[in-house]
């Protein structure tokens, strides 16, 4: 059982740990996050050393300034590591409690959105903690602001790593401190630092097993690559990270040369491209890539810049859009598509969808509106007229997919055909299945089963975009239907 106390945090910052206490202090006034704090903050707590010494900091700040804004905490719990990511949930909860600090627990099933979306399962983790941080601060007036944990030690790890696959400045940055409404206190205290101060203080923390397994790239630099400098140097890790200051700080100077050339030149020629010092460049190309969701490797800028003295030309980039040049102006479209492909596993509550952009939610009662109120487009629907049989399940369109309601079967083509659906959005209307086919296509009717009054059972399914700025997302077909 956890039993720590805000005395115990007192304790902890005013002797041993009062230099980790300045350094975290200095930091905050460093990087100008005082009004982000100062709003409301969610932590990021794993239960591992580094996010319970960011609570601890975090609640000591509070006190020490005499100020009086929210601090809750966010657990994901991503369905990984079996008994272990159980305890850890366990541990947040009592932590929470002992603390008097609000904890939101949220439980994915990560490997299913993994396999669904082809992404790796760290990057599916990551994308689905910041989902979850980003939805409980767009869902709350009290809270305006995400705090994670990364220390000097990750930063470390990452400036290597990125140097090591070639990086430029960017890459060789490290983590940063600040990135939109997320903040890291402890960017400036190494990983060994924050352990032998909770350790000295008594204070509880878990270990997640897989960070000692050199296996991973990451582990392998932490534990083997960084100590083998001290061979060299007594700190690297403190050097590496001064090493990303000073690359973020000609990452800094240069993108804002890139951010002033973009705002001057509407259209962008491809003389004016061409003329440009080469990393300014990259950075106008990497901008204007960003801009509709695609990337650009060192590789590809270097094709098309050898390009540039053509008037007309296409080059593909990564993630699904191309570079134009047409009569000498430049710019990054998307490609079209019929849509993309994608299947994700339904269960009971809140489903994420972070790589589409939206959630979707289960329930046996109507979704309250005020949680619709926060998406961009909410749609919900009974499910009530259709039995489900077996496991449900939201994928992509198929060739051949019909739905049976309003007693007659529906082709999906025709339906969309008939309520003048765009060809190129056909495709990223979500289909929710059952084992016997399709039950609902969203802005569209419900498969109707022939259930009897007596036999329906209320179920409502609710499909949230949260964004609907970007060219390739998911659509309901309520957008068009007139």
């Amino acid at each position: 059982m956890v039993k720590i106390d805000s005395l115990t945090v007192e304790r902890l910052f005013s002797t041993t740990g009062s230099k980790v206490y300045e350094s975290a202090a200095d930091t905050v006034v460093r990087y100008s996050m005082q009004a982000f704090i100062e709003s409301g903050v969610v932590v990021g707590l794993s239960g591992g050393a580094d996010s319970v010494l960011l609570l601890c900091f975090l609640l000591e700040y509070r006190r020490r300034m005499g100020l009086d804004f929210e601090i809750i905490c966010a657990h994901v719990n991503h369905g990984i590591r079996g008994e272990e990511a159980e305890r850890d949930e366990r541990f947040c909860q009592q932590l929470c409690d002992s603390l008097g600090v609000e904890l939101i627990i949220k439980r994915y099933d990560v490997p299913v959105l993994s396999r669904g979306s082809g992404l790796s399962l760290e990057e599916a983790a990551r994308i689905t903690r910041y989902s979850v941080f980003d939805s409980i601060i767009r869902g709350r007036n009290d809270i305006d602001c995400c705090a994670v944990a990364h220390n000097m030690s990750d930063s470390a790890e990452t400036v290597v790593f990125n140097v090591l696959r070639g990086s430029g400045a960017r890459g060789a940055a490290g983590i940063n401190p600040v990135r939109d409404n997320i903040i890291r206190p402890l960017i400036g205290i190494s990983k060994k630092d924050i352990a032998s101060l909770l350790d000295e203080g008594n204070i509880p923390y878990v270990t997640d097993s897989t960070n000692l397994c050199e296996d991973y790239t990451r582990n392998y630099i932490r534990q083997t690559v960084i100590p083998s400098f001290e061979r060299i140097i007594s700190d690297p890790e403190k050097m590496l990270c001064r090493f990303a200051d000073n690359m973020r700080s000609d990452d800094d100077f240069i993108r804002a040369h890139a951010d002033a050339f973009i705002k001057e030149h509407s259209p962008v020629k491809n003389t004016d491209l061409a003329s440009l010092h080469y990393s300014v460049y990259i950075r106008v190309l990497a901008m204007l890539a960003d801009k509709a969701g695609a990337s650009v490797s060192s590789r590809i800028a270097s094709d098309i810049h050898s390009l540039l003295s053509k008037d007309n030309f296409t080059y593909s980039l990564i993630g699904g859009a191309n570079f134009v040049c047409e009569r000498g102006e430049c710019r990054v479209a998307r490609q079209k598509t019929e849509g993309i492909d994608f299947s994700f596993d339904i269960s009971m509550g809140v489903n994420d969808l972070s790589p589409l952009n939206a959630e979707l939610i289960l329930s046996d009662r109507k979704i309250d509106k005020t949680y619709r109120n926060v998406n961009k487009i909410s749609i919900q629907a009974n499910l009530s007229s259709a039995i489900i049989k077996g496991g449900l399940y939201l994928r992509s369109k198929k060739d051949g997919d019909t739905v049976y309601y309003g007693g007659m079967t529906h082709k999906l083509k025709k339906l969309f055909s008939d309520n003048k659906v765009p060809r190129s959005k056909r495709g990223l209307i979500p289909i929710l299945c059952d084992d016997s086919g399709v039950v609902w296509v969203p802005g569209f009717g419900v498969r109707d089963d022939g259930v009897s009054t007596e036999e329906r059972v209320d179920l409502y399914v609710e499909l949230c975009i949260k964004n609907t700025e970007k060219e390739e997302r998911i659509y309901s077909g309520s957008e068009f239907r007139t």
